[in-house]
């Protein structure tokens, strides 16, 4: 869900829609693939997961005040701690494409097209990257001149698999899983990247002029001040609970532990 409401904020409402709904069929497309195709070897023996029954689920019981400060709580706290640090790594590359590298770059050496393509899917495969991360990284792209197919191969490839992921599926399905793995992403990504090239061109929108538009649009700019300054207090405090904190309370429980880990 944070995902779908930067790609809203940062791109525009027709990769809002077209981001979850590929990401569903892809992953559908490679469930089917894998099920009509056989099953593969399984390396390790799953162990068994218990279901969740009634009593387990009785924190998410009670009135709608309590649901909804639940939720509040989630998302200010858990999710905000999961995304804070990767969500200011894309910000601050976004800030570096968008200030060194030149609009006749993107266009004249990538742009659209299938060679935009492999080139986003040749970067995002192997890197670890979350959702969070590439959507700024794709933005600042598309203001470069990317085309927003390339902009969905980044945004789909990229959290989809990175090289530990590949090493696991491997491992732990099979290479014939790990195959229909990466194949599905691969062809549907590319095919959709397509399709959204020509959706982009027969509506007659700019991706580029359209980036961020949709989401100034909704509140005033005093609100758009006042939300940054809640973000960014916000990310300040998950970064500072994740990291300094920990740093800070591992060092005092064991001010010895960096030097006897050598």
């Amino acid at each position: 869900m944070d995902s779908i409401a930067l790609t809203y904020s940062l791109l525009d409402p027709i990769m809002t829609v077209l981001r979850p709904v590929v990401a569903f069929i892809t992953a559908l497309v490679a469930g089917l693939v894998e099920n009509l195709a056989g099953r593969s070897p399984v390396t390790q023996e799953s162990e068994s997961v218990p279901v969740p029954t009634a009593e387990d689920c009785s924190g998410l019981s009670g009135t709608v005040f309590g649901r909804l400060t639940e939720g509040l709580r989630y998302a200010f706290g858990d999710l905000m701690n999961d995304m804070a640090g990767w969500f200011m790594i894309g910000v601050m590359l976004a800030g570096l494409i968008t200030a060194l590298v030149p609009e006749s770059f993107i266009s004249e050496y990538l742009g659209s097209g299938l060679t935009a393509y492999l080139a986003m899917l040749a970067v995002a495969l192997p890197l670890y990257v979350c959702a969070s991360m590439t959507t700024p990284l794709a933005a600042a792209l598309v203001l470069k001149g990317l085309s927003p197919g390339a902009a969905l191969v980044l945004l789909m490839a990229g959290p989809a698999t990175n090289a530990a992921t590949v090493t696991m599926v491997g491992g732990l399905l099979g290479r014939r899983t790990l195959v229909v793995y990466l194949g599905s992403i691969v062809v549907c990504t590319l095919g959709f990247a397509f399709l959204t090239d020509v959706l982009y061109d027969a509506l007659g929108i700019s991706a580029q002029a359209a980036a961020g538009v949709s989401a100034a649009e909704v509140l005033p700019i005093w609100l758009e001040w006042v939300a940054a300054g809640v973000l960014a207090v916000l990310v300040v405090r998950a970064l500072w609970r994740k990291y300094v904190a920990a740093f800070r309370r591992n060092q005092l429980l064991n001010p010895l532990r960096p030097f006897s880990q050598r």
